[in-house]
């Protein structure tokens, strides 16, 4: 069966510095195979694509056939950059060997990604593979979403229990006051803006943190509104309050919203940027554990218990 391209990559291969381009893998490495003169490989991609069919040239054939080492997938955006690239002698795109070191590595990230998920979701299964598009505001090396994270929980608290009804509540007072970022300035700055990279497309990347961060916040999410559905504060069962802190402190402990990949190439071995990072992850984890944690909530329903005409 012949391998199509999806709609924004085609095929790419070389004959030495002549690059052929298709949307059917089976046919580019046909044409490849013709060049050759391979017959075998030549009568197997015609099978692999009925409608396709090049006439053969009388010579024996090159072997072993070495077209399918060039064959990969590119982003149509990105087809005179690799060709640039294929053209010049000694940089030929990745070969069988370098592909299959590659999918290794997505696997092992992909064993990681889930042994950490199944730690607040057990049952969560997902396929990672490498990554063709590129970001063009680059990857951050803290996930962004951490920056509005809480204001969304209260917002969402708020619109569940129709807290905006009450009489009482305030909407810049509770948001300015309990929905707020708590993180320094220059921090936020750091993370929305500074510590971010760019890969090259032919630069090894996979998105993993997009996956394990969003089940974390889905996870915490929920635990975070669990609590705070009770409104007076003394109802909170301990079995809740304990898997609120179970989650956060499984989050700073695996740095899961941290993305592995763009902190290494933004730290590139260099202590100073090291100590920055730690510094970051240092407020954030704080921010997680105590500025938003748990005492977050209870602080949340101590301010709208009254409204509901709960006294404590």
């Amino acid at each position: 069966m012949a391998t199509a391209a999806g709609e924004d990559t085609v095929w790419i291969g070389f004959m030495d510095i002549v690059p052929v381009i298709g949307t059917v893998k089976e046919a580019v490495e046909l044409v490849l195979a013709v060049y050759e003169g391979n017959k075998a490989v030549v009568m197997e991609k015609e099978k692999a694509i009925e409608n396709i069919k090049l006439t053969r040239p009388d010579k024996p054939a090159a072997a072993p056939f070495s077209g399918n080492e060039n064959v990969i997938e590119i982003r149509k955006a990105m087809i005179a950059e690799h060709v640039m690239k294929g053209s010049k002698r000694g940089t030929k795109p990745p070969t069988p060997a370098e592909q299959k070191e590659r999918q290794k590595r997505v696997e092992a990230i992909q064993k990681d990604m889930l042994e950490k998920i199944h730690i607040v979701k057990p049952k969560f299964s997902e396929a990672l593979k490498e990554e063709l598009t590129r970001s063009k505001r680059g990857e951050h090396v803290f996930n962004n979403d951490i920056l509005k994270f809480h204001s969304k929980v209260l917002t969402e608290f708020i619109q569940i229990k129709k807290i905006y009804m009450l009489r009482g509540y305030n909407e810049e007072e509770i948001m300015e006051k309990l929905g707020k970022l708590t993180l320094p300035k220059k921090t936020a700055e750091e993370i929305q803006t500074n510590m971010v990279v760019h890969f090259e497309d032919d630069e090894f990347y996979v998105n993993a943190n997009a996956v394990v961060y969003g089940v974390f916040c889905s996870v915490l999410r929920g635990a975070l509104l669990d609590v705070l559905g009770h409104i007076n504060p003394d109802d909170v069962t301990e079995e809740k309050s304990d898997w609120v802190n179970f989650v956060i402190d499984t989050m700073n402990k695996y740095e899961i919203y941290v993305d592995q990949l763009a902190k290494d190439k933004w730290i590139n071995k260099k202590p100073t940027k090291q100590t920055q990072f730690e510094q970051v992850r240092r407020e954030v984890a704080h921010m997680y554990k105590t500025d938003r944690g748990l005492d977050w909530c209870r602080e949340i329903l101590k301010k709208v218990a009254p409204w509901f005409e709960f006294r404590q």
